[in-house]
């Protein structure tokens, strides 16, 4: 038996009546043994009358298209004859056993499948009966009285036979639809796009699998929900208006993109296609189809990002730039305020390009883009609109001084070296900086303004900022003026060295003092190390002076222990280029013998970024002092980017805890933490602690409470000169 006929086989038994519901349906319509001996007596007779009955019944049925075109085939033609003529057979033979209901079943699930629709089925079994009656009557025209209930007999088989036929198509239909329900739920839960279906007023009924990981919600939870829940900013209502339109009847369906508000918080696109269920009835509904296009968003985004901003850096790009700065000048024009622009352009930028090529170009680009990005307020713009033109629009000004000081960051932020296919590179720019509404009522006299102001910039010696107004220029004509008697300050021998003394915690006794720097030009104000130092260092004047510095240390050094004063270990910061020179070593040996201090009273400072700019290097430098016997140390430790591999390889003897974290350890935790931590590590490595900036009693038990070992700060003493320091000495 093939696979066909198994399932044939499985569906008769599945949808065949028990026994006793068959015995049921059989007293029900009062067919007894009076009735089934009536159809016995006529069976013999009617059976030899057989084959005119089926011939005329086909012959009906080829009357209908539909049917002619079932039997159109020989075989299967006549195969249904000989079915046909069995089943007449069986008719009156007056068994209506079990095998008689499965041959009925059978039967109509045949039918059923070869798709035999039910009115042609009933009309089948009319023409039978009619066809039969008049045969029946001649049959028993010698007993006439045995006529209509033999008749009512057979009618009472072929309703049976009817009843199971039909209950077939029934049962069909049923589980078509069962299947077709399974389908549609297999369908819905695993289908690529979300699918639900919501009460009209917006509760959900059910929910697909895809839909939950869209929202993040389980349907359980979306069912005790409605749409507005997950909605933000109000955006259901259009949902709500649409809505009532689809049970209005004005269409028949809706799409739209709208958002969804995550479970997690997060917002997500989504395109959402909704028509309405069950129109007109009180069960209605809609569906809704919901689609992920947070992808598609996103690629919109990056489209539209692309179109506004530069594709290397990542900028603003010339058109966002002026779109920004004209919405700046109509806000300043309302509120009276003023608008500033800077245009930035890179110093000797073609000679990267030129000697390292234009991928080391790009880079330095990406970095001052980033410098500049990182120098800005929140609100500002910088932009790229040229190869190594930047413009940076400050939206919103107050004081002309408060452009000249982001000025100055940008200038600094922009002078720090960029390690670049293993070549330190340290680029420098230009800036010119126009404001509204003083040079120009509208963007394109600002631009070309500070277009012109930068050139001037560059007229200057580059590497500065001008302003395009006169007055405003007189300003940073200071900075020239201070710069000018910066490099005559030692001629004129304007410098001056105090001391701040260094105190070891355990004794309390001052073991060392730290030089600072101080400049007293004629006729003006002590200038501090924070106002000319930055100057000294971009221009390089910082060599000569630190050179003076270190001389007159050491000599001081040497001054006080001559005299009988305590012996301390005096302290002199090395600055950036300082360090960076080849000859240092030669020069600090040179400077102790020609004064005559000790290598090991001496202690060069020098701070974690510097070190960590070229920590090879750096190592070989540091090793090379410590071999002399100078003393050295980590000045403003924490606040760099040490890495502990190097650390532990650097010569040092001691880290300056930066002032920075000292001046709040008391109160805030987390700069309580980091000292401890500076401490500890210290101690573990070996080396002592110097924490500098301590100004108080409570500073100063809490480092004492910590192990520190010496301190340095305005508790113990302000930077004093030398005179006054001989003193300190002497008590």
């Amino acid at each position: 038996m093939n696979a066909r006929l198994v399932d044939l086989e499985l569906q008769v038994r599945a949808m065949a009546p028990s026994r006793a519901a068959a015995a049921e349906q059989l007293a029900f319509l009062e067919l007894g043994p009076d009735e089934i001996a009536l159809l016995r007596q006529v069976h013999a007779p009617l059976q030899a009358r057989q084959q005119a009955i089926v011939t005329a019944f086909y012959e009906h049925l080829q009357t209908v298209p539909a049917l002619r075109a079932m039997l159109a085939d020989p075989q299967v033609y006549a195969r249904l004859q000989s079915a046909q003529a069995e089943y007449f057979r069986a008719l009156t033979a007056g068994d209506y056993g079990a095998d008689y209901v499965l041959h009925r079943v059978r039967v109509g699930v045949v039918h059923q499948q070869i798709g035999l629709e039910p009115q042609w089925y009933i009309g089948a079994y009319r023409k039978y009966l009619s066809a039969l009656a008049p045969l029946l009557q001649a049959l028993l025209a010698d007993r006439p009285e045995l006529y209509l209930p033999t008749y009512d007999a057979l009618l009472k088989v072929v309703c049976f036979d009817m009843s199971l036929a039909l209950d077939t198509y029934m049962q069909s239909g049923r589980r078509e639809l069962r299947d077709s329900e399974e389908r549609f739920r297999a369908a819905f839960g695993q289908a690529a796009v979300g699918l639900a279906e919501l009460s009209v007023e917006g509760r959900w009924l059910r929910a697909n699998r895809k839909l939950q990981e869209i929202v993040g919600y389980s349907e359980a939870e979306l069912q005790a929900l409605n749409f507005r829940d997950i909605t933000p900013d109000h955006e259901w209502r259009a949902d709500e208006e649409a809505v009532a339109r689809l049970v209005a009847g004005e269409m028949d369906h809706y799409s739209r993109e709208k958002r969804y508000r995550r479970k997690d918080g997060h917002i997500v696109w989504v395109k959402v296609t909704v028509a309405l269920m069950h129109a007109g009835t009180r069960d209605a509904s809609v569906v809704a189809v919901v689609e992920d296009i947070a992808r598609r968003k996103q690629y919109e985004e990056e489209l539209r990002h692309l179109a506004s901003h530069d594709p290397l850096t990542g900028l603003a790009n010339r058109n966002l730039m002026l779109d920004r700065l004209s919405q700046a000048i109509a806000f300043a024009h309302r509120a009276g305020r003023h608008v500033a622009v800077m245009f930035i352009d890179l110093d000797r930028f073609k000679n990267i390009n030129d000697s390292l090529g234009h991928d080391a170009g790009d880079q330095v680009i990406i970095e001052v883009g980033r410098r500049l990005a990182r120098n800005i307020r929140e609100g500002d713009t910088v932009a790229r609109v040229g190869g190594d033109e930047f413009v940076v629009l400050l939206s919103d000004v107050a004081r002309d001084d408060e452009v000249a000081a982001l000025a100055a960051k940008m200038l600094a932020a922009l002078s720090l070296p960029i390690i670049v296919h293993g070549q330190e590179l340290a680029p420098v720019g230009s800036i010119g900086i126009s404001l509204y509404p003083r040079d120009g009522a509208d963007s394109r006299d600002l631009l070309r303004n500070a277009d012109a102001a930068m050139y001037r910039a560059k007229e200057l010696g580059r590497g500065n900022f001008q302003f395009y107004a006169e007055e405003m220029n007189a300003r940073t004509l200071d900075r020239l003026k201070l710069e000018g008697g910066l490099r005559r300050a030692l001629q004129r021998d304007e410098f001056e060295l105090y001391y701040q003394s260094q105190v070891e915690l355990s004794s309390g006794r001052i073991v060392g003092m730290e030089a600072l720097l101080r400049w007293n030009p004629p006729g003006g104000a002590v200038v501090l190390p924070g106002d000319f130092i930055p100057i000294a260092e971009e221009t390089g004047l910082i060599v000569p002076i630190g050179e003076w510095v270190l001389r007159q240390a050491c000599a001081q050094q040497v001054a006080w222990r001559e005299a009988g004063l305590r012996d301390v270990r005096v302290a002199v910061n090395l600055s950036a280029r300082q360090f960076k020179q080849q000859d240092l070593a030669r020069l600090v040996a040179q400077v102790l013998a020609e004064t005559g201090c000790r290598p090991q009273s001496l202690e060069l400072e020098i701070t974690e970024s510097v070190i960590m700019e070229r920590p090879e290097q750096a190592t070989a430098m540091l090793q090379t002092l410590s071999d002399m016997g100078v003393h050295l140390s980590i000045d403003d430790f924490g606040t760099g980017y040490s890495s502990l591999t190097y650390l532990k390889r650097f010569p040092i003897q001691t880290l300056k805890i930066d002032r920075s974290f000292v001046a709040d350890l008391i109160n805030d935790a987390d700069d309580a933490a980091i000292v401890c931590a500076v401490i500890a590590l210290a101690h573990t490595m070996g080396l002592s602690v110097i924490a500098e900036g301590v100004e108080t009693e409570a500073q100063l038990d809490y480092l004492r409470a910590q192990h520190c070992d010496q301190l340095q700060g305005y508790y113990f003493s302000r930077p004093l000169p030398a005179a006054q320091v001989a003193a300190l000495l002497a008590a």
